[in-house]
């Protein structure tokens, strides 16, 4: 490790060595602190960096992204690790065997970013981003200068007042699934939050929800104790006939059971069918929880108490994506104003006669 010299001007001054220029020429970058072993100090830890960022400058993406992954198995949940085990295996291909320390300086990420905006929607583009800049933040190396399209407002296929009556008698025919979907359009629960609902959740009419069944990144489905958001953790109460199939569902299992057997994308699969073999939309099981947000707007509830009893953390949320009028509600009042302008049209044509 370089020592420091004394200055004329009394200071210190530490040289610390960085390579040679493409003539041959030895470079040096200078550390000046008036007390010596802050100077020392200063070189030693600019070099300790330099020489972990070169090493990790020629590390490829696929192995840096691998070695970001496993360093953050830890923190992240099972349904984020496997997402991004998706994006590594399929996102990358072009720049997945470049180095890093490339990576860095050229414009390759913005060519696969282009290339996946052919095939990508938007905010699985903006997933990607965000990997590409956790991956290589990680490594002390900044992206932001990526531009990738911008999200679309994509119109969710909600069903509409009279569909989700259609679906409800539907549901009775279907009672492997009846329950599950019954939770989501009622109760506003997701797919992973109804998976993981034991006997102990279930008292009376009222559900009690704290957890998640989620893929992890072998698409096993494993328990994790927090939900999608902080508002997640809620007590929700049922309606009658809900509780009463509730119950009867809890029999004969121990509290620590899961009460429903089928995966949440058998569920989804056993729904969209019955739904093509009855002549109604594809909707699906977290369509019904949209159409929860909707029964309960058009009702006029207040947005907090929607966002309570829904689990979202913030109106903002809620409103760009849940927010919704039934269509055929909306056709209703477009009649009537279509009518109410028809009266005043009408009323001045005959006055200026």
């Amino acid at each position: 490790m370089p020592s420091a010299k004394r200055l004329s001007s009394g200071n210190w001054r530490v040289l610390a060595y960085v390579g040679k220029d493409k003539n041959g020429k030895r470079q040096y970058k200078s550390f000046t602190n008036a007390d010596k072993k802050q100077a020392e100090f200063e070189a030693a830890e600019f070099l300790v960096k330099r020489k972990k960022e070169n090493k990790a400058e020629n590390l490829t993406f696929k192995a840096a992204s691998d070695q970001y992954i496993q360093n953050k198995a830890n923190l992240l949940s099972p349904s984020t690790l496997r997402g991004y085990r998706i994006m590594q295996n399929n996102a990358f291909p072009d720049v997945e065997k470049e180095t890093i320390g490339k990576l860095a300086v050229n414009n390759s990420f913005q060519k696969q970013m282009n290339e996946n905006a052919k095939k990508y929607a938007a905010k699985s583009l903006k997933n990607q981003l965000g990997f590409i800049t956790a991956v290589m933040g990680y490594f002390n190396y900044h992206i932001d200068r990526i531009t990738i399209k911008p999200r679309e407002k994509k119109k969710i296929l909600v069903p509409t007042k009279s569909d989700s009556v259609k679906i409800i008698m539907l549901l009775r025919t279907a009672p492997e699934i009846e329950c599950q979907a019954l939770l989501a359009l009622s109760c506003s629960l997701r797919q992973s939050e109804i998976a993981a609902l034991t006997p102990a959740d279930i008292s009376g009419n009222s559900v009690h929800v704290h957890g998640a069944l989620v893929p992890n990144e072998k698409g096993e489905l494993v328990y994790k104790p927090t939900n999608k958001s902080s508002a997640g953790t809620r007590t929700d109460t049922m309606p009658d006939y809900l509780a009463k199939r509730m119950e009867e569902r809890c029999k004969g299992l121990n509290s620590t059971d899961y009460i429903f057997s089928l995966p949440p994308d058998a569920v989804l699969y056993r729904f969209k069918r019955l739904l093509k073999a009855n002549g109604l939309p594809p909707y699906t099981v977290h369509s019904l929880r949209h159409c929860f947000a909707a029964t309960l707007h058009a009702m006029h509830v207040p947005d907090k108490y929607i966002m309570e009893m829904g689990g979202w953390d913030t109106d903002s949320v809620m409103k760009d994506i849940y927010q919704y009028a039934f269509e055929d509600e909306t056709q209703k009042v477009k009649k009537k104003a279509n009518a109410y302008f028809d009266h005043i049209m009408q009323h001045e044509m005959q006055h200026k006669k």
